[in-house]
């Protein structure tokens, strides 16, 4: 019996060995990471065995999960149920333009943003619209919902919080993202989910800090990607970043997921103002893949929530 079953004793401890390993050289390196394991969280059921060790996120990770709006050591500054879409508090698009330069496959469209019983629905709408650029006239075929804090919120560093469950299907890109509010970068994002060819990616969290000039040796970028043990486009998840002078931490559902030192490379970008940014997208390299009758999806948001540490915490 122990031969016939070794591969499903032994792998696990493998890798809860090499996780341990990487965890360790992490910690020297002040970039602790507690939950590496969570990318192997499929091949840690020790099956036909005495007991069964599963390296979740969280145990109601599956479900539809919430926060208290109450956090200790924090000072609720900025949020927003959705209950109808405050344009005093949101830009719909981006004040530099209605499209991404380079990105001739979709533009910000207002009507891909919309409120209803409480959520906030940023839509990828089938809907083309016609841009001159330089001496011609570019068409570019899908409107996408897009919203930013810049008229009315910003601030450094910060508890930023939201709740929100993500488009289903190939080539989808919904991201909760922050950026300088007089420059870029710096930016965080707290995450990006790609559907990709199937649609599947949209269940893996990308998380990116960006620093340095473009166009120069200072810039840069740290990634991570953490493979979600629950589906991320039929429920409700909390996604999360705490911001500080000396770290940033990540979190989802309520779990710390990732603590990076803010070493000195990233603070002298890291120390300015951010505003908040939530958006559907399109990536488009996958365009090929979407159904030939799509007409739309939807990245819905039930809250968005910004705190600031309270100076006796700090």
């Amino acid at each position: 019996m122990f031969i016939k079953n070794y591969k499903n004793i032994l792998l696990p401890i493998l890798i809860i060995s090499a996780n341990t390993v990487f965890a360790q050289k992490d910690s020297l390196n002040e970039n602790k990471n507690p939950v590496k394991a969570v990318f192997f969280y499929r091949y840690l059921s020790l099956r036909d065995a005495a007991f069964k060790f599963v390296y979740n996120i969280t145990k109601s990770s599956k479900d539809t999960f919430n926060s208290s709006i109450n956090k200790k050591g924090y000072t609720l500054v900025f949020n927003d149920d959705f209950d109808s879409l405050d344009h005093k508090k949101w830009r719909i698009g981006q004040a530099w333009g209605e499209y991404i330069p380079g990105f001739q496959h979709q533009y910000f469209a207002k009507n891909a943003v919309q409120t209803s019983n409480g959520y906030l629905y940023l839509n990828t709408i089938n809907e083309s619209k016609q841009f001159k650029i330089l001496d011609s006239m570019v068409t570019m075929p899908y409107g996408v919902g897009l919203i930013n804090s810049d008229m009315s919120f910003m601030q450094k560093y910060g508890y930023f919080e939201i709740r929100s469950k993500n488009p289903s299907g190939p080539a989808t890109w919904p991201a909760f993202w922050l950026t300088g509010a007089h420059r870029w970068p710096p930016e965080i994002d707290i995450f990006e989910m790609y559907g990709g060819k199937t649609g599947k990616g949209v269940h893996r969290q990308t998380y990116t800090v960006h620093w340095g000039r473009g166009g120069t040796k200072s810039r840069g970028y740290l990634t991570k990607h953490l493979n979600l043990p629950h589906n991320t486009d039929t429920a409700f998840h909390v996604y999360a970043c705490d911001w500080s002078a000396k770290r940033i931490k990540f979190y989802t559902d309520g779990k710390l997921i990732r603590s990076q030192r803010v070493g000195k490379k990233l603070r002298q970008w890291l120390n300015d103002e951010m505003v908040v940014v939530i958006n559907n997208g399109l990536e488009p390299k996958y365009l090929k893949n979407l159904p030939a009758d799509f007409k739309s999806n939807s990245f819905v948001v039930d809250w968005v929530r910004v705190y600031k540490k309270n100076s006796s915490n700090k």
